[in-house]
């Protein structure tokens, strides 16, 4: 999962709450993530000059870049005093109305016309037509995309929007095709054994292969927190081509053989893991993971559990009386 796909889903699924949650940590957030207040609040019949000259820009910037989500109805602007970015929500009157007006004028953003681009609103509070509006912009694997105001090829850079120089340009367009790589979880039964006090958590990381050519010698290297070295266990699921090796500390890697391939679109499971947990007391978990395949940049994701989370999980269990499909450890970020 990339990280604007991340951002945005917490959007959807968290709402007001997410988003105020996003503004409080915007900074290590501002590569994937703009905000912008309309140019009339959300209330005319069509986008403003500024609203579609914002439009355009973050497609451009974003698409060239690794995609980014812009939210629509935040104010930001530098502070004169601290020098620091300061977020203030100014919703949208209407915000569905909002969102199909961008989503009416993105085929004539930018050049090429750019697909993908996705919209989410939500209120302000419950049954409000006031709110705010998310938009995903995916990375492009068309090649460079145009704004077509001002007719500039955009890239997102720190916290801003920035034209393209010719040899970064030039760069993109000669840009050979790469590997892709996503992880997603394959859940097994965990089983808690209460006598003993403990809860043993099974999953399996899948690598994914969303490019368009072949990716080789799929890797995963693990770190972990909470428990001792031992709390995490892993197994391969095919020891002729996949290797498992434990580093000294809390770690591990997988490795898999020369002649192993990712085809586009296909995943393969590289290891299953069993995780430790005390079933009376238990700690917070994290796992960071990083997923690559050779010549391509890896994915680094974050995988954990809180302890109210494992808790809940290890009651479900002991009320089922039998080992239980599934884990509380889910995808951070």
């Amino acid at each position: 999962m990339s990280r604007a796909r991340e951002l945005f889903d917490r959007l959807r699924h968290g709402g007001t709450d997410a988003l105020v949650a996003l503004i409080d940590d915007r900074e290590p957030e501002s590569f994937f993530l703009d905000f912008k207040r309309s140019e009339d609040d959300g209330q005319g019949n069509k986008l403003g000059r500024s609203d579609n000259k914002n439009l355009s820009k973050a497609i451009s910037g974003f698409a060239n870049a690794s995609g980014g989500v812009l939210v629509w109805g935040v104010d930001c602007r530098r502070d004169p005093a601290s020098g620091n970015e300061v977020a203030i929500p100014h919703r949208l009157v209407d915000a569905k109305g909002f969102e199909t007006r961008l989503q009416s004028a993105v085929s004539r953003s930018t050049i090429p016309a750019f697909g993908g681009v996705e919209f989410v609103s939500f209120p302000e509070a419950e049954g409000s037509l006031a709110g705010f509006v998310a938009m995903l912009v995916p990375q492009s694997s068309i090649g460079p995309v145009r704004a077509q105001v001002g007719e500039q090829y955009y890239i997102r850079s720190g916290s801003d929007f920035v034209p393209v120089p010719h040899d970064v340009l030039a760069g993109m367009f000669g840009r050979a095709p790469q590997p892709r790589i996503d992880i997603n979880l394959i859940q097994y039964q965990s089983m808690l054994d209460a006598q003993n006090d403990r809860l043993t958590v099974v999953f399996g990381i899948v690598a994914v292969n969303l490019g368009s050519v072949l990716g080789e010698r799929p890797y995963v290297s693990l770190a972990w927190e909470g428990g001792d070295e031992y709390a995490v266990q892993l197994q391969s699921p095919d020891e002729a081509h996949i290797k498992v090796r434990r580093g000294l500390l809390p770690c591990a890697s997988v490795l898999t053989q020369e002649d192993f391939v990712l085809p586009p679109n296909a995943g393969e499971e590289l290891c299953k893991l069993f995780c430790r947990f005390s079933a009376s007391q238990p700690a917070a978990f994290a796992l960071e993971v990083v997923l690559g395949v050779r010549g391509a940049p890896p994915l680094s994701v974050t995988l954990g559990a809180r302890p109210d989370e494992i808790a809940a999980f290890v009651e479900s269990a002991r009320r089922s009386g039998a080992p239980v499909m599934g884990t509380p450890i889910k995808i951070l970020a």
